[in-house]
C-alpha cells in the first residue's frame, strides 16, 4: 500500500486547510442594499415609518414637542393613500430626521448620500398632494438618476475600477431607481408594471456584470507569498500566503491546494454572499411587484 495517503485522506486534509483558511478570512466591505431603502419601500414600509417616528421621538428626549409641531406643519392631516407607501414613506422619514436628532449613521438622510443629495428626495414631498406634480417631479429626478447610474456602471466596466464605493453607489442608485418607477406605476403616472419589470431584468444583468468585473479587479490586486521559517527542521522551511487587496497575509497551509483554490474560498467568503442577498433584493421586488403597486401607506403625527 506504501505510505501515501488514500484519496479520501487527501480530500479531508485539503477540506480541513480550506476551512481553517476560510475562518481567519472576514466579510468584506458593505455592497448591499441600503437597510434604510429596504425597509420604507417595502410591503410593510408604513409599519417601519410609524417605529422609526416612535423612536426618533423618544430620541429627541425633551425636544420631542418641537419636532412633532414641526412635523405637523410640514404634514398636516394624512389620510391612507398610495402617495404615501413606498417612496412616500422614505420621503416622509427624510423629514422626520430633518427635525429629529437621531445618529447620522442611522439617519435616512445618511442612506440617501448614498445614491444622491438628500434634499432630491424630500423634493418628493413638496408636491404629495398633488399627484400630478408629484409624478412630474419623480420623473424628473429619475431621468438624472437613470444617466448617472448608467454612467457609472460604464465607467465601472470599461476601466475595470470597480471600487467597493462605486458598486455599493450603483447597487443603491438602482435599488432607488426601481422605487422611482414603482412609485410612478402606483400613482399611475405610468399605466403598467412592464418598464419595471424590464428595468429589474437589466439590472439584474448588470449585477452579474458588474461583480464578474469586481472579481477580476480584486484578482488583479491578490498574490501568493512566501517568507523563511528557521523553526522549520524539514525540508521546505517557508510559509506561503495569499496576499489580498488590502495587502494583509493569510497563511495557507501545506495540503496540495492550488493558489486559484483558495483565492476562490477568499473571494467567496468576502462578497459572493454579498452578491447573492443583493440578487435575492431585487428578485424578491419582482416576485412582489402587483402588491407594492397595489400599497396604501398611512401615518399619523402624534
Amino acid at each position: 500500500m506504501g505510505n501515501g495517503m488514500s484519496e479520501e485522506e487527501r480530500r479531508d486534509r485539503e477540506k480541513r486547510a480550506m476551512d481553517e483558511f476560510a475562518s481567519h478570512i472576514s466579510e468584506g466591505p458593505d455592497l448591499r442594499v441600503n437597510k434604510t431603502i429596504k425597509m420604507f419601500t417595502s410591503l410593510d414600509s408604513s409599519d417601519h415609518l410609524r417605529q422609526h417616528y416612535e423612536k426618533r421621538k423618544e430620541e429627541a428626549g425633551s425636544r420631542a414637542e418641537d419636532c412633532i409641531k414641526s412635523l405637523m406643519e410640514k404634514l398636516g392631516d394624512l389620510t391612507p393613500a398610495p402617495e404615501l407607501a413606498g417612496l412616500g414613506a422614505l420621503a416622509i422619514a427624510v423629514l422626520i430626521d430633518m427635525d429629529s436628532s437621531g445618529p447620522p449613521e442611522e439617519s435616512t438622510k445618511e442612506a440617501l448620500r448614498r445614491v444622491f443629495a438628500e434634499e432630491k428626495a424630500s423634493e418628493v414631498w413638496d408636491h404629495i398632494d398633488n399627484t400630478e406634480e408629484l409624478g412630474a417631479d419623480i420623473r424628473r429626478i429619475e431621468v438624472q438618476l437613470s444617466a448617472a447610474i448608467t454612467k457609472l456602471k460604464n465607467s465601472m466596466v470599461r476601466d475595470g475600477h470597480v471600487t467597493p464605493e462605486a458598486l455599493k453607489a450603483w447597487v443603491n442608485g438602482a435599488a432607488f431607481h426601481i422605487q422611482m418607477l414603482i412609485h410612478l406605476v402606483r400613482l399611475g403616472g405610468t399605466q403598467s408594471c412592464d418598464p419595471v419589470e424590464r428595468l429589474l431584468s437589466a439590472y439584474l444583468s448588470d449585477l452579474d456584470l458588474l461583480f464578474k468585473k469586481h472579481r477580476e479587479m480584486i484578482r488583479g490586486k491578490c498574490e501568493i507569498d512566501r517568507e523563511y521559517n528557521s523553526s522549520y527542521s524539514e525540508m521546505d522551511p517557508w510559509d506561503f500566503y495569499l496576499v489580498d487587496e488590502d495587502s494583509v497575509l493569510h497563511l495557507l497551509s501545506p495540503s496540495g491546494l492550488t493558489f486559484e483554490q483558495y483565492f476562490e474560498a477568499y473571494y467567496n467568503r468576502r462578497y459572493i454572499t454579498q452578491k447573492l442577498e443583493t440578487q435575492t433584493y431585487f428578485s424578491d421586488v419582482r416576485r412582489n411587484l402587483q402588491q407594492l403597486v397595489d400599497q396604501t401607506g398611512s401615518f399619523n403625527v402624534n
